[in-house]
């Protein structure tokens, strides 16, 4: 079957400071906007999302005008990008991710995934599932990164079975790192390389067909 017609690929730079919008099946990830806030206000408050301890959400509870101070902020950062994730119509989420900026190792060293946040109410619907493989084809196919990493604490189940489902592996582990639920639980180190994308993801979410190998040689 012939592919569609695709946009020519952004150069890395470029991709990085759009940050843009990745549509998955039923979830898109855009720029927030301030009618964003009231939710990520109410999740950074939800002990269900901080029950999950590490990059479970944003930042600490606040008050609204606070929260427009950290967007504001946050759209002045050339070293991360946030996202909203809509969900069938409705706010779903946010995800931010983080970079090297210096000229050579954007993409090279990796990003790292700060945090990504589902809705509690909306939990179990396959909305993170489907905007965690949106957000890897950010990473992989538009900005062509090596790795992505992130940090999981051992006790959030929902997030480590997506993330075994991408193809991360636990790389390190820290004993009793984190407190949180009325107990001390065990901190994991995650990575992805970007051949377990293509080997695993490649047929069928890769936006541009390239070959493997040119990609690392770019």
């Amino acid at each position: 079957m012939m592919r569609a017609e695709r946009t020519p690929r952004l150069p890395r730079d470029n991709a990085r400071v759009l940050g843009g919008i990745v549509r998955g099946k039923r979830t898109t990830l855009r720029v927030p906007t301030e009618a964003d806030l009231t939710g990520f206000a109410r999740w950074a408050a939800d002990l269900r999302v901080r029950g999950a301890l590490t990059r479970a959400y944003w930042d600490e509870p606040a008050m609204l005008a606070t929260w427009k101070e950290r967007l504001a902020k946050q759209s002045e950062d050339k070293s991360s990008t946030l996202w909203a994730i809509d969900g069938e119509g409705a706010l779903a989420g946010s995800c931010r991710v983080e970079y090297a900026i210096e000229p050579g190792h954007f993409g090279n060293d990796g990003i790292g995934i700060t945090h990504f946040t589902i809705e509690p109410d909306r939990w179990g619907q396959g909305l993170g599932s489907d905007a965690a493989l949106a957000l890897h084809r950010w990473i992989f196919d538009i900005v062509h990164a090596r790795f992505a990493h992130t940090a999981l604490a051992a006790h959030n189940a929902g997030a480590l079975r997506v993330a075994e489902r991408l193809g991360y592996e636990t790389y390190a582990r820290g004993t009793a790192v984190h407190y949180g639920d009325g107990r001390y639980v065990d901190g994991l180190q995650l990575r992805m390389d970007l051949t377990t994308w293509d080997e695993r993801w490649g047929a069928t979410e890769r936006e541009y067909p390239v070959p493997l190998g040119e990609e690392l040689e770019a």
